[in-house]
């Protein structure tokens, strides 16, 4: 029997839900289009096409998970790796395919990565943080068989509040995973401890007061453990930060597990014991200083580590001890103990062919900060510097590491480096390296391909101090400097002649011509560690100096990075107040090469749409306010800073605005009446500059504006300055502003108008001829204001003043025609003979 249309319609509904249920979507939806013409209104048709949309919405990953769940196929897991990169999951399916991948077990790289990147969507956040309140074992260490990336996104989903239920539960989280991470670095044999100590670290730094309790005596042992130099860099460097947390939170508990962790293995000296205590030892005097000296300095320890070290036999022993005495370097007391029980035994290692180029590289470095040390002390307690260095000279070792950077061997770089670092200090070294070009490229190629942040952080120093000039003193402060000398019983040194002007310039170019400055732009887009932007800032303040380098630094991208690291250091809030002055130091010595390369440089050739030139006037424009500097460098960086803006404002309208609406009442109101003449000069021609700008014009002549005549005032009496270049820049900005009716009738309406008029007419008699033509075009201005009132009233008032006389002076006694020919067309209007 022939069913009816809405039975049809049923039946094909069913038959789509089917075809849903299979993934065959596309034969669904042929099913319900013919079921809708049949009955367009049925709920079970309506339903059946709500079905179909819900899954077709589905991202298709889901169904292609549930596949690589059953058959753990590898290609499976690769098209879901690819949809996971490849598309913007929604919050519902990043949370459904999350579900199915839970239950995945193994260690599965395509799994590892694919679960890493689901757990940067909430949706997937929240299954895990469901999963972790009710399975913390279970899913801690499934995570954790399956890799890196995701015991990264479970340390994400942990430091993220807003996908947890509660404070509560997010306290418990952190407990139970850094119980569980513990747990798993006190296993035998472990394989990825790092990834254990990972979840340590983090979740000490980011919330160590949740953890309170938790961490005994067996578990900072774990941590101190895990600092052993035979260990994976990722290991120790995780193991490093949790000991520095720990050493925050409970410094005296934590000094006394630190000694009593290196001086039990110290007396039970096998080597593996003796590695470990070294290795700790040696992180911990970075970070604690005091604690570590102490340590260090127990007797017994150090007068007979050396013996101790060789019987062993270790080279891993002998490494970890080069490394405890590296760090233990940093204090003085220590390195005077190194110096007297440790320097023989360094010597021989470095002059050894035995030893490999590692450990003689290492021994080299702590020999140079020996005598690196003791070159101070003698200079502070004011003897003449001469350092008995023992068998191996200082100059050896120096050719030793340059002889490591240049060679094609990277194991021994980051000693060689470190060393050259300290070695650098010295003048004479500095000249060695900067004079040598086949060391500056191996050196920024060493620091390209460098893996290792002491690399890039020890090749910045030894660039800074070769390139560094002296500081800046003035006269008096060099007689203070004596001063203070002979108070402290010590004869004022003599200045190196290394360090000379002429020197370093030098030195400079040899830098320049290295490939520093590329480099220096590559390297600063990777990092935003203060640190490293300083030393960068640092150089290119240096190079700065000489004035035939600014073109080459502005062709290879100098203005557009000090500008980005300006903004960079004033716009990030600083960790600590030690930072907060490093910051400002640096921006200050950022804005200082800025101006500099600017003063020389063609504006026009630097500035463009990614680098408008706007963006330079707030780094410079904040040179112009007095520091905590001594008054001489504050003044030198103030003057170069308007020098900057006078030739930027060269550039546009725009770039006159912006410097105006920046800092134009400092540079009118202070700077201009400076007592200096280099800064009062600078500031006067920037104003000249500027009048270019119509909002420059109204500064002076708006008669709205309060402030408008005290300042054309102070402009005016400037005109009149004993320094020519001064009074050559004020005229021109007079005679700028005098080419608008508005600044004739500001002239005219000063409280003393014939006084007014009078500068002008001085500055036309002028003994420089530039100044005499500048006095001339302001007073030819005013006698041919475009308004007749204002017109008239200027030519009654100049010739009240003299004007006729002064003008008939100066037609006899200029010989420019510019000159004479501006003060003829004045002379006639003021004669009646026309305009």
């Amino acid at each position: 029997m022939a069913t009816t249309e809405e039975e049809r319609a049923v039946q094909l509904a069913k038959q789509a839900d089917d075809s849903v249920k299979q993934g065959r979507l596309p034969e669904a939806a042929r099913f319900l289009r013919e079921a809708t013409t049949l009955a367009p209104d049925h709920a079970q048709v309506r339903a059946a096409w709500a079905a179909l949309k819900g899954e077709e919405q589905r991202s298709p990953l889901i169904g292609i998970c549930k596949d690589w769940v059953k058959s753990q196929d590898e290609a499976v897991g690769e098209k879901a790796l690819r949809l996971v990169k490849g598309q913007a999951l929604s919050q519902q399916n990043a949370k459904e395919a999350f579900e199915i991948l839970l239950d995945f077990k193994g260690d599965d790289e395509i799994l590892d990565e694919v679960t890493g990147q689901l757990l940067t969507i909430t949706g997937a956040q929240q299954v895990l943080v469901q999963a972790i309140i009710n399975h913390p074992t279970e899913t801690y260490y499934g995570l954790f068989e399956r890799g890196d990336d995701s015991i990264a996104g479970l340390l994400k989903v942990l430091l993220n509040r807003d996908v947890w239920p509660s404070e509560e539960k997010f306290v418990q989280g952190h407990r139970d995973c850094f119980m569980l991470s513990l747990a798993m670095m006190m296993e035998e044999a472990l394989d990825h401890p790092e990834r254990a100590m990972k979840g340590v670290a983090t979740l000490l730094a980011a919330y160590a007061d949740h953890l309170k309790g938790i961490i005994d005596a067996d578990g900072f042992d774990v941590i101190l453990a895990s600092l052993d130099i035979r260990v994976s860099t990722e290991l120790r460097s995780h193991a490093t930060l949790a000991t520095v947390k720990l050493l925050e939170l409970c410094p005296e508990t934590a000094q006394t597990l630190i000694t009593k962790f290196v001086t039990s293995r110290v007396q039970e000296a096998t080597a593996d014991r003796l590695i470990v205590a070294f290795s700790a030892a040696a992180a911990i005097f970075p970070v604690a200083v005091a604690a570590a000296a102490r340590l260090f300095l127990i007797e017994g320890f150090i007068s007979t580590l050396a013996t101790v070290v060789v019987s062993k036999k270790s080279h891993k022993l002998e490494q970890a001890a080069l490394e405890l005495l590296n760090a233990a370097c940093v204090d003085k007391a220590c390195r005077e103990a190194i110096s007297r029980h440790c320097r023989d035994w360094l010597e021989d290692m470095v002059a050894s062919p035995k030893t490999d180029k590692h450990r003689a590289s290492s021994a080299a470095v702590i020999l140079v900060k020996l005598d690196q040390g003791q070159q101070e002390a003698a200079h502070t307690a004011g003897t003449s510097g001469i350092v008995e260095t023992g068998s191996v000279s200082q100059d050896d070792l120096v050719s030793r590491f340059k002889e490591m950077v240049i060679s094609p061997e990277t194991q021994s770089k980051v000693d060689s480096v470190e060393g050259l670092a300290f070695a650098s200090l010295k003048p004479h070294v500095r000249e060695t390296l900067g004079t040598d070009p086949a060391f500056l490229c191996a050196l920024i190629s060493a620091m390209k391909s460098a893996t290792q942040p002491q690399v890039l952080f020890g090749g910045l120093t030894i660039l800074v101090n070769i390139t560094a000039y002296s500081p800046l003193q003035s006269e008096e402060e060099k007689r203070m400097a004596q001063l203070k000398a002979y108070a402290n019983t010590q004869k004022p040194t003599s200045p190196d002649p290394l360090m000379d002007e002429d020197h370093v310039t030098a030195r400079c170019k040899q830098v320049l011509s290295a490939g520093t400055v590329p480099f220096l732009v590559s390297m600063a887009k990777k990092t935003a560690s203060l640190g490293f932007l300083t030393s960068i800032v640092a150089i290119l303040s240096s190079l700065s100096h000489g004035k035939s380098h600014r073109g080459t630094l502005a062709q290879q991208g100098a203005v557009k990075l000090l500008i980005s690291i300006w903004d960079n250091v004033t716009n990030s809030p600083p960790p600590s107040t030690s930072s907060t002055a490093t910051a400002a130091a640096t921006a200050a010595t950022c804005a200082h090469a800025l101006s500099r390369i600017l003063i020389s440089t063609n504006p026009h050739h630097i500035f463009n749409a990614s680098c408008p030139s706007t963006s330079a006037i707030r780094p410079l424009t904040s040179l112009l306010t007095p520091t905590d500097t001594s008054p001489s460098t504050w003044q030198l960086h103030a003057f170069e800073s308007l020098l900057a803006l006078t030739n930027l404002a060269s550039l546009d309208t725009s770039t006159q605005s912006a410097i105006l609406r920046t800092a134009f009442d400092t540079i009118n109101d202070d700077l201009l009446l400076s007592n200096n003449t280099l800064i009062r000069r600078a500031a006067a021609e920037l104003i000249c500059n500027l009048m270019a700008a119509p909002l420059c014009i109204t500064k002076f002549a708006d008669p709205a504006d309060l402030h408008a005549a005290r300042r054309l005032h102070i402009l005016l009496a400037i005109s009149d300055s004993d320094d020519t270049a001064t009074r050559s820049a004020a005229g021109g900005a007079l005679a700028m502003l005098l080419a608008y009716d508005e600044g004739v009738d500001a002239v005219l309406k000063q409280k003393d108008g014939q006084k007014a008029v009078g500068f002008l007419l001085k500055l036309c008699e002028d003994e420089d001829e530039d100044v005499r033509l500048r006095g001339c075009v302001c007073v030819r201005s005013v006698v041919g204001a475009e308004r007749a009132e204002i017109r008239t009233k200027g030519v009654e008032v100049l010739k009240k003043t003299g004007a006729v006389e002064v003008f008939k002076r100066v037609i006899t006694g200029s010989r420019r025609d510019d000159v004479l020919r501006t003060a003829v067309e004045g002379l006639r209007v003021l004669m009646g003979e026309g305009r």
